[in-house]
């Protein structure tokens, strides 16, 4: 009898990704919620548990599975056990569409997110983080998912299985992101002690950053796409960096 399952969170279909994200929602042991995976995934259908293991079915076939085999199968699904590897994300949210899975332009409709509404993803991130108020999510959720003409909901409430989807992905772009722009992301002494204000002051040093203090220039700095802003504030941290190195006691 061959048992298969996907193995990592980019071979999963979308109705899969689903199945995930409502376990991942509803049960706490990350063995439970493989153990479902696998079985739900591999075709199985459980019949009974006796002194033999456990006996399933699969295509009108009987056999047994023993605890050991079980334990052996559900490692294959590990992957689950870390969401900021989650380079997948549900396509399509309350009637609503994804923006890039990374935040890029978008390769059919040229469509870009901006650097103020990357900021403002960011913010609503660190407040749900801060607070665990879920309300952040759908507002974090209206950002990642549009209407076909690419405008915002003017409200979203999502499931719970979509909240985690959602902190899951945007917590991916922050993981990619990370590495993308080493300097910028570079964690200091203090980054644990995030608070409402701390998180605004960050947002404010990075479009002073940009504008050079100069604020006629903020809301074209806003309008720039988010990827294009963030490539010159990690370049210039990187000179900053390099300044502090050379002069450290400037």
């Amino acid at each position: 009898m061959e048992l298969s399952c996907p193995t990592s969170w980019r071979e999963l279909t979308q109705e899969q990704l689903r199945y995930v994200l409502f376990l991942l929602a509803t049960f706490a042991d990350p063995v439970v919620v493989k153990t479902y995976m696998f079985i739900r995934f591999a075709g199985i259908y459980l019949i009974e548990k006796n002194r033999w293991g456990w006996k399933c079915s699969k295509g009108g076939r009987v056999f047994y599975l023993k605890p050991w085999q079980i334990h052996s199968f559900i490692g294959q699904l590990q992957f689950v056990d870390s969401l900021e590897t989650m380079d997948n994300r549900l396509e399509v949210v309350q009637g609503l569409k994804a923006v890039n899975a990374l935040l890029q332009e978008d390769a059919d409709t040229g469509r870009i997110v901006s650097f103020h509404e990357y900021l403002c993803m960011e913010q609503r991130y660190q407040r749900f983080l801060m607070n665990r108020d879920e309300d952040q999510i759908d507002i974090l959720a209206s950002f990642l998912y549009r209407r076909a003409d690419g405008s915002r909901p003017a409200e979203l409430t999502l499931t719970a299985a979509e909240r985690v989807g959602v902190l899951a992905w945007f917590g991916h772009i922050k993981y990619v992101m990370s590495y993308a722009f080493p300097n910028l992301f570079r964690k200091s002494k203090g980054d644990d002690d995030t608070s409402d204000l701390s998180v605004i002051e960050s947002i404010n040093v990075q479009l002073r950053a940009l504008t050079d203090g100069d604020v006629t220039k903020e809301a074209a700095v806003k309008a720039v796409d988010c990827w294009r802003a963030l490539t010159e504030l990690d370049a210039k941290a990187k000179q900053a960096e390099e300044f502090r190195r050379k002069y450290p006691n400037t």
